[in-house]
């Protein structure tokens, strides 16, 4: 194994799209919206001098079939009342007719991102069907942990924490906050180890209109899962421990009463290693090209970076 594998920056595509959306959707040149296009390609060009010697490898949600299948089976069960982002899926259809053009023009900039404008630069696009960018990203940083390299997860999704049980040559980045995150920093906030972060989610859950739709244990909240987190380390030792109790707190019990729909939350929650990612590799771009593209977009005030991409 080399000393120093490679250095990676992993980027939540889908994440970062619509962050830079809320900022620049008013933006249009030439009567197209462009404001997308240009928030993200301006984030880019942040990152790459904030983390110099990282390969951006650019992750994209192909969809979510292993969780919305374990759902579907947990809803028809009777474990929980709805399935894997299902609340999204309603909100999407009973959005305001009046912001219908944002969120079209949203998706069809997204679109040209990947198929016109990321292509022309040095870097990895990931699309997988059937995957979330999610567990594509976390594919990475298991690989990198194995290559003894290092990667910094650009994202403002705290799902991402669960990275960091990887150690501290993993971090994540929130560029909404400008706050890096390691393994050590997260264990002095949370006063438990990133390692278990996903049975810390499963035991919370996750609710509300934009959530991912994840039942944690019934009257559970953040301040008692981190509680009971503290005491046992694991969601594991916290119902061994609960079932040799003779008297349990109503809390307790309702944990214990509800057991399947909390191991399907961790499920749920735990990011997944694929197989067949491709190896992260660099290849020249044409300086030419990114200039001429750009310059049909109206990025007037970015061409100066285009450097950093070829």
């Amino acid at each position: 194994m080399p000393k120093n594998g490679p250095k990676l920056l992993l980027i939540d595509a889908n994440n970062m799209a619509h962050r830079v959306f809320w900022t620049h959707k008013y933006l249009h040149f030439k009567g197209n919206f462009t404001g997308v296009l240009f928030g993200f390609v301006k984030q880019l060009i942040y990152l790459r001098k904030q983390f110099p010697g990282h390969f951006m490898v650019i992750a994209w949600d192909g969809g979510y079939a292993r969780r919305k299948a374990e759902s579907k089976a947990a809803v028809e069960a009777g474990i929980i009342p709805s399935s894997y982002k299902e609340t999204r899926e309603k909100a999407k259809e009973k959005a305001d007719p009046n912001k219908q053009e944002e969120i079209e023009a949203l998706y069809l900039q997204m679109d040209q991102l990947r198929e016109e404008v990321l292509p022309l630069i040095n870097c990895l696009q990931v699309k997988v069907d059937g995957v979330e960018g999610d567990d594509i990203l976390y594919t990475y940083c298991d690989y990198v942990h194995k290559w003894n390299g290092e990667a910094v997860v650009v994202s403002s999704d705290k799902d991402f924490y669960q990275t960091l049980g990887y150690g501290d040559k993993i971090k994540v980045y929130d560029a909404m906050k400008n706050e890096v995150r390691t393994a050590k920093r997260f264990g002095l906030e949370w006063n438990f180890p990133a390692t278990a972060f996903v049975d810390w989610g499963a035991l919370v859950g996750e609710s509300g209109p934009s959530s991912d739709n994840i039942f944690g244990a019934k009257g559970w909240g953040p301040k008692t899962a981190s509680k009971y987190i503290q005491e046992y380390g694991s969601l594991e030792a916290i119902i061994s421990g609960l079932k040799a109790k003779t008297k349990r707190s109503k809390k307790e019990q309702k944990l214990l009463d509800t057991i399947p729909r909390v191991m399907l939350a961790r499920s749920l929650k735990q990011m997944d290693i694929i197989k067949g990612v491709p190896r992260p590799h660099c290849e020249p771009k044409d300086y030419q090209t990114i200039y001429a593209k750009w310059l049909s977009l109206g990025f007037m005030s970015l061409l100066k970076d285009i450097r950093l991409f070829t």
